[in-house]
């Protein structure tokens, strides 16, 4: 996962780093809400942590401005001195979507941040994704539409997973690109376009079919699912 760390503190977000690379997540460090805000515009994260009391822009205006936003589709887990049960109470009815108490330990922020992870994508299986009439299986690297399988190279497969993992989520194309093909300074983002326009078209992804695949000028992709999964 690409965690965002919101604090002013630069030996505490130094230390959770440390903790969340060896957990093989890929960090990058905001020493305030204003320049997370700068950044969130043209890269995802998949989590952020929350420094609740910083300078000028602090964690709850920085959570207010996320919620207000639509294309900013991100969990929060604040990170606070602020213990006490009002203090808590308060930050959830915010919308965060839970908490950390300093002095952070390890065990617990790791244990936090998976937890949160899996909430925030509760049709998604490690293994199995199938969210009709897709099913795309990791393990045997199979995408089914409607049961008939897809041939696709290895980079698509890749591609697909990775979208369906994030359905709703609005992508931008270096994100696609440090996802699925890491960080190769020999590619451009036009490789991400040509790999849409063959994914959209081999899995027939089509507003008949309850499912858009959109381009975002400037900005990237966003897969929707268009019908409730149970329909």
């Amino acid at each position: 996962m690409h965690i965002a760390i919101v604090d002013d503190d630069p030996d505490i977000a130094a230390l959770m780093m440390l903790w969340l690379e060896e957990e093989n997540h890929t960090c990058t460090h905001y020493s305030s809400g204003q320049d997370f805000i700068q950044a969130v515009r043209n890269k995802n994260f998949d989590i952020v942590l929350l420094d609740w009391i910083m300078p000028e822009f602090d964690g709850e205006q920085t959570l207010n401005w996320i919620n207000s936003n639509d294309d900013v589709d991100v969990p929060v887990i604040f990170v606070t001195q602020k213990a006490t049960e009002d203090d808590i109470a308060k930050i959830l009815t915010l919308g965060a979507d839970d908490y950390i108490t300093k002095p952070v330990r390890h065990k617990e922020m790791v244990a936090r941040v998976n937890a949160v992870a899996r909430r925030a994508n509760p049709h998604v299986d490690d293994e199995v994704i199938e969210l009709k009439p897709y099913r795309i299986d990791s393990t045997s690297r199979e995408v089914l539409v409607e049961g008939e399988q897809i041939k696709l190279t290895e980079k698509e497969f890749k591609l697909v997973q990775f979208l369906f993992k994030n359905v709703g989520r609005l992508l931008s194309r270096d994100h696609i690109l440090s996802a699925v093909w890491g960080y190769d300074l020999g590619l451009n983002t036009r490789t991400v376009d040509t790999h849409m326009s063959r994914i959209r078209k081999k899995l027939d992804i089509a507003p008949e079919k309850g499912w858009r695949l959109s381009s975002i000028y400037h900005q990237g992709y966003r897969l929707e699912h268009l019908v409730h999964t149970g329909e």
